[in-house]
């Protein structure tokens, strides 16, 4: 950016050109994560840039929502990069791809770091498309027992379990203040094991439901950020 202009070029440039086929004349928002958000007026489009006028400026506004952390179960291809899509534009902070017992999906070997770029594409582009103020962290791949470990000590941190008799998610925010940062464990197709639900427990995790329906992992993670948006975030 410089007297008023700024120039697009690499990925973020191909993204307006060719997914957006954005045009000279049109108006457009861009910003780094995190900081101030540019309205642009494109005035030129080039083979590997465009360029435009800075219309005006708005600031980050003061985050009200807590920070959110998803553990989440590894699962297939499909639904995984689904899944950080939506987690993406609810608001996720932070998603942590898991190993569980039950987990039937695994890392290839030698294909970690592709996949793991291809996610954290996934979350830019997502991020982009709903106006987010901030990129979420994708991470590796890590064990569902070493993630617990290194959880934290968020004052918010659930495991969601299918079992019968558990609090629901929503009854447990219900009336309580918004706290700084929540985690949510959302468990593979057939859930966490026993074992797995003890060891988060003994590492702090309270155990809630989301109801007597069984979704699928791509659904649950959509639902669990969905209640806490709308009771302590910016969604309803």
């Amino acid at each position: 950016m410089r007297d008023g202009t700024v120039s697009v070029t690499g990925p973020l440039a191909r993204h307006l050109k060719s997914s957006l086929r954005v045009r000279p004349g049109e108006t457009v928002w861009l910003g780094e994560s995190g900081g101030p958000r540019y309205e642009v007026r494109i005035t030129a489009t080039y083979r590997d840039r465009l360029t435009g006028d800075i219309l005006s400026e708005s600031a980050p506004p003061p985050r009200n929502v807590p920070r959110l952390t998803v553990g989440l179960a590894l699962i297939d291809r499909e639904h995984m990069e689904w899944a950080i899509q939506k987690a993406t534009e609810l608001g996720v902070a932070r998603l942590v791809p898991l190993l569980t017992a039950r987990t039937v999906v695994r890392p290839k070997a030698g294909r970690a770091n592709s996949q793991l770029t291809r996610w954290q594409r996934i979350a830019l582009e997502a991020a982009q498309q709903s106006m987010r103020w901030t990129i979420p962290a994708v991470m590796a791949p890590v064990s569902f027992d070493t993630w617990c470990a290194d959880s934290g000590q968020e004052a918010c941190r659930w495991l969601l379990w299918e079992k019968p008799g558990r609090t629901l998610l929503r009854n447990r925010l219900r009336g309580q203040p918004g706290p700084d940062s929540v985690t949510l464990a959302i468990g593979p197709e057939g859930g966490f094991d026993a074992s797995e639900v003890e060891l988060a427990e003994r590492h702090g995790f309270e155990v809630v439901s989301l109801g007597s329906q069984i979704l699928r992992t791509e659904s649950a993670v959509l639902a669990a950020l969905a209640i806490v948006q709308y009771e302590w975030g910016n969604l309803g």
